[in-house]
């Protein structure tokens, strides 16, 4: 017999909680800002990590 859809147990993924940001109801300038300063938090976290594998 087929089982029904059961509840998730465990930790939620980095996917759901992704969604679930994705999901609050920020202006549109705000979610711009919070977009544009994740991007520029990723861009320094690489530039830093090139630069101490090219120097190491």
């Amino acid at each position: 017999m087929a089982k029904g859809p059961q509840p998730r147990r465990g930790p939620a993924t980095q996917g759901s909680a992704l969604r679930a940001l994705l999901r609050c109801n920020l202006p549109p300038g705000a979610q711009r800002v919070v977009v544009s300063a994740v991007l520029v938090l990723l861009v320094l976290v690489n530039v830093v990590l090139i630069f101490l594998l090219a120097f190491r």
